[in-house]
């Protein structure tokens, strides 16, 4: 376990070298935020909580999909250690969301917190 720990700690820090959605210099594009905006009100009865731009943004970045909320209690699913500075997301909601490889099969289960940030269920190369 704990060396999915180090992994999700790992991508929590930067995805394997990306930054978060708010700094990143590239656009996410109308359409696909068009379209994560429509999956998200699709999955409304999967939402305890009304997802962040900087969460739709990752969303929409990572051509998400099913997304629910995901409750970061260590107590109840697992959290990585989270990086230093900023706000405890602790107790609050992240959007949880798959994505997928070109052939459909599903690569990441993402948890998109807050700030954009996010971490890997499924560990690298799952």
């Amino acid at each position: 376990m704990s060396e999915h720990r180090t992994t999700a700690t790992s991508c929590v820090l930067g995805l394997a070298g990306e930054k978060p959605a708010a700094s990143r210099r590239e656009p996410v594009g109308l359409a696909r935020t068009a379209r994560a905006i429509t999956r998200l009100a699709h999955a409304r009865d999967r939402l305890k909580h009304v997802p962040t731009v900087e969460q739709i943004r990752s969303m929409a970045w990572f051509d998400g999909r099913e997304p629910c909320s995901y409750l970061l209690d260590p107590e109840h699913n697992y959290v990585p250690e989270l990086p230093a500075g900023g706000e405890d997301p602790l107790g609050r909601y992240g959007l949880c969301f798959t994505c997928r490889d070109a052939a459909g099969h599903p690569t990441m289960e993402l948890v998109a917190l807050s700030n954009g940030w996010a971490f890997d269920l499924l560990g690298p190369f799952a």
